[in-house]
């Protein structure tokens, strides 16, 4: 939800809690009660307990499925839920009359720059024949995006919750975001794969190095760190709480609970941890992170709802027609019906289906919808004027007094900006997006190139052409598979190192076994070079290392599937080791000092 609370100095929403709201023994404020968003149980529902439900919903489906079934399931529902909750944004803006008017150019043009460029890149994609999943490079900028958005979203809740807190505004604010913050950065560098899955896939998907500048070490101390962080604000947290209590300060439930099924559900779901395995055998981060993004979408559908039925109710202010119509009218049918309108806007969006232009549309709209939907989210909220908290602090009371009133409109954001010409928003939004966009690309088309593509695409072409008895093209083909080895070969060390799964050493260990073949046999055949004793041993001593790596690959218990082998097993795992063994028992009569050279 972007910058929900952030820029609200005066206040929750804008709202100033008046000094009454401080509660006095004896005062009508002496207890005042929780506000909620829609009402008790639907907050329990969709936003309270929506973490803990999720999690108890998936861990069922691995109880019914197998693991790999399970997994595509809940991925899928997130893929489809994640761009059915854009659509509710874009009621939220293209619905309020006032705000389009004020800020025209900046919401209507937001699409231009990533749709336009998303287009072209897949113009080049099918003007050259390649595959159109090699557009998903651009979801990258998408990636390291979202855990910022979901953590605003999160943070943004707390502070809609804690209204009634009479705390001084910036010290509450401030502890919620320590404690959000610092708990959110932990678990994610605990998880052990988002950090590493970001830095291969950048380097995978885009050339950019940055694998190579973390090392197993550095991610360990950055863990370590992360965690005494987020062990002292959890300290501070319960001090100020203390504070809040002795004060006589309100302290909402609400918040306090959210935070805990928050960050709880996360840390099992995104941390290696045995009692989720033990129940979810196959369970993994992605798992994990499409279950919490599952959850966001319910959040944010229903927090949505209720500002758009208040801006409803303002015939000046919402635009006249069958969106507002439905909010107006209200109720779980209604509700219903708009919950139905999202879901059918992310299920066509992420539906496959075989025209390759079809589809080269669908993925630029659902990366636009994406990447808009993060933008006017850290837009839109930014609620310190009066426009904005008129539609959000009719937000449901279960009773107290001291509701406070919307913060002043002289000095607002709102009333403040300056009202930008058509080409200057644009310009803006070239460097925004089109930065990032350019850079990711740039890195995108070097991988299309050949000269970068992985190395198992090279030694397939070149095994093709020799059998054909094309051999100049075959030579070529694995001249370019051998670059490929040496230039993948430190990054795949690297990430087994960052990440040590089944699958990372499985990779491993096949780069290692064909690097060491060709750069000792294969390379040396090619430039007409005798392999020599020295070339046997360096040879016998690749394959002894791949050796070690896929047997501790097997011995780990995980997954064996990775790039090139989509469908490996614990048995092709065993029969590869065994033909590696003899390869490696030739290699030491060949490597034997009493050996003639070849």
């Amino acid at each position: 939800m972007g910058s929900v609370i952030a820029k609200a100095s005066g206040g929750v929403f804008g709202f100033r809690q008046p000094p009454a709201a401080r509660i006095r023994p004896g005062s009508r404020l002496e207890k005042p009660q929780q506000n909620w968003v829609l009402d008790p149980l639907q907050d329990s529902l969709f936003i309270l307990a929506a973490p803990l439900i999720v999690l108890v919903l998936a861990v069922a489906a691995f109880l019914a499925l197998s693991p790999s079934q399970a997994t595509a399931l809940i991925l899928g529902i997130h893929i489809v839920f994640t761009v059915a909750h854009h659509m509710p944004t874009f009621m939220r803006i293209y619905a309020d009359v006032e705000l389009l008017r004020r800020f025209r150019w900046t919401l209507l043009l937001a699409p231009v720059i990533p749709m336009s460029f998303s287009l072209g890149v897949l113009g080049f994609i099918n003007y050259k024949g390649y595959p159109v999943e090699y557009f998903l490079y651009m979801y990258l900028m998408l990636a390291l995006w979202d855990p910022w958005h979901f953590l605003r979203q999160h943070y943004g809740f707390m502070r809609i919750y804690d209204r009634h807190n009479a705390a001084p505004r910036r010290a509450a604010a401030r502890m919620d975001l320590m404690l959000c913050v610092s708990a959110f950065i932990f678990i994610m560098l605990a998880s052990g794969s988002w950090v590493p899955e970001i830095l291969a896939d950048l380097f995978n998907s885009a050339q950019l190095p940055f694998l190579m500048a973390v090392s197993a070490q550095t991610l360990a101390v950055m863990i370590k760190l992360s965690g005494l962080a987020a062990a002292l604000a959890a300290t501070v947290y319960g001090v100020y709480l203390y504070w809040c209590w002795r004060h006589r300060y309100f302290v909402s439930p609400a918040k306090l609970a959210l935070a805990a099924s928050t960050f709880g559900v996360m840390y099992l779901a995104y941390t290696p941890n045995s009692w989720i395995l033990s129940l979810a055998p196959g369970w993994s981060f992605k798992v994990g992170f499409a279950c919490v993004g599952i959850v966001h979408m319910t959040q944010y559908l229903a927090i949505v709802w209720r500002y758009n039925r208040n801006l409803a109710a303002r015939a000046g202010r919402a635009r006249a027609g069958w969106l507002r119509t439905l909010h107006v009218r209200g109720g779980w049918l209604a509700g219903a019906g708009y919950v139905a309108f999202c879901l059918l806007y992310g299920d066509l969006i992420t539906t496959k289906f075989d025209s390759r232009w079809l589809m080269s549309v669908l993925l630029a709209v659902g990366f636009t919808s994406t990447l808009t939907h993060y933008y006017f989210d850290g837009f839109i909220w930014k609620v310190r004027h009066r426009q904005n908290s008129e539609n959000l602090e009719s937000m449901r009371s279960t009773g107290g007094e001291g509701e406070g009133a919307a913060c002043p409109d002289e000095g607002s954001w709102w009333n403040g900006a300056r009202i930008r010409p058509a080409p200057e928003v644009l310009l803006r939004q070239l460097l925004y997006f089109g930065i990032p966009m350019a850079v990711l690309t740039s890195g995108a088309v070097s991988v299309w190139s050949h000269q970068h593509g992985n190395y198992i695409e090279h030694m397939y072409r070149a095994q093709t052409l020799e059998v054909q008895g094309h051999d100049p093209e075959a030579r070529d083909e694995a001249r370019l598979a051998f670059i490929a080895m040496q230039n993948q070969l430190p990054y795949a060390r690297r990430l087994a190192q960052l990440q040590p799964t089944s699958a990372h050493d499985a990779e491993l260990a096949f780069l290692i076994y064909n690097h060491a073949r060709y750069a000792h046999d294969v390379m040396p055949a090619l430039d007409g070079r005798v392999v020599g004793l020295n070339e046997a041993s360096l040879y016998l001593a690749g394959v002894e290392e791949a050796i070690g790596f896929l047997q501790r690959a097997a011995s780990r218990g995980g997954p064996l599937a990775h790039t090139g082998r989509p469908g490996m097993s614990d048995s092709d795992a065993a029969r590869v080791v065994e033909s590696w063994q003899q390869a490696a028992a030739r290699l030491e009569v060949t490597a034997s000092p009493d050996a003639p050279d070849k």
